[in-house]
């Protein structure tokens, strides 16, 4: 026997397959491993390091206030985890991470001594990314209830969406707030979404421009190659920077200056963020394990847990188009 471990929402879609082929779960694994390509196992993969700061389990996000001159450090537990990321103005709600005006001014993978910018009409940047070994978007949306309907036909599942409303109302800023979020540790290309290449230890350091107010999630998203079919807890730290990253900072400023900015703005008085002191979290759709024995024994050493459920995932993902969606 084999077992297949995925979490339960994994397992209702993987559910849904088999019903429409009148099939078990179990069947289709079989199925799909005949299917797949000659498998070499994860034998290079890293192993897990020892969590520092604050650990983001699956399905949550938190909200860290980070005053200017300070840095957030988001790094990888085990690997394959993307982060989305919002940032308010800690003063001024109104004031916000926009990530198309930062794709236009930055590329759509912002890197090492980059800034990420706010809307209009401030139009400034406000973090500048002042260490990183990772890739980043600002292509793709944040999943939500309605991109897994239309592309997959689940619903009631953990997403980016609802992973950020519920972060962020811990400082009162409702589900209108959200905005576009920055794609932390996401491979991407030509409008495609790759294999995430992320392993334990690559991390992407952002020094705060301003007092803020920064939201980073752990992306919910377990039917795509965007956490390679699978959801992992990241750390989060927030500490003064040092004396290197406000250099960095300081010079990925001066580049973006020279690119022009608006005239300061007069605006009428600001809302400032603070923290709820009876806030509980209550984030929906926790992932909990789940597991289907498979009446085949395949070779571990060739086909790790983690392989297993990428390859059954993909085949069931592929099989949707058969049924016209």
């Amino acid at each position: 026997m084999t077992t297949l471990r995925v979490n339960e929402q994994q397992l209702a879609f993987l559910s849904m397959v088999a019903a429409r082929e009148n099939r078990t779960v179990a069947e289709l694994v079989v199925s799909a491993v005949a299917a797949a390509p000659a498998f070499t196992g994860s034998s290079g993969s890293r192993p897990p390091i020892p969590a520092r700061g604050h650990v983001l389990e699956p399905g949550t996000g938190k909200a860290f206030a980070v005053p200017a001159g300070h840095v957030l450090r988001v790094e990888q537990i085990a690997g394959g985890q993307c982060v989305d990321l919002n940032v308010f103005n800690l003063h001024d709600r109104r004031e916000r991470l926009h990530a198309g005006r930062t794709r236009g001014m930055q590329g759509p993978h912002p890197g090492l001594g980059d800034v990420l910018w706010s809307n209009a009409p401030w139009e400034r940047p406000i973090m500048a990314i002042v260490a990183s070994t990772t890739r980043t978007d600002t292509t793709f949306p944040f999943c939500s209830r309605l991109i897994y309907r239309a592309i997959f036909g689940v619903q009631d599942r953990t997403n980016c969406q609802e992973i950020q409303n519920e972060a962020q109302r811990e400082y009162g800023l409702a589900p209108w707030e959200l905005h576009e979020s920055v794609n932390l540790f996401m491979y991407t290309a030509d409008g495609e979404i790759l294999r995430n290449e992320s392993g334990p230890g690559d991390h992407i350091v952002l020094l705060a421009l301003t007092d803020l107010l920064a939201v980073p999630n752990v992306c919910g998203d377990d039917l795509t190659a965007c956490n390679n079919f699978g959801l992992r807890p990241v750390s989060v730290s927030v500490t003064p920077g040092s004396a290197a990253e406000l250099s960095l900072g300081q010079e990925a400023v001066a580049r973006a200056a020279g690119l022009g900015l608006p005239e300061p703005q007069h605006l009428p008085a600001p809302q400032p963020l603070h923290a709820d002191p009876s806030y509980e979290p209550a984030f929906p759709y926790l992932p909990q394990l789940a597991e289907v024995l498979v009446p085949v024994r395949y070779d571990e050493a060739r086909i790790a847990d983690a392989a297993l459920r990428d390859i059954v995932l993909t085949w069931a993902i592929a099989r949707l188009g058969t049924f016209g969606g």
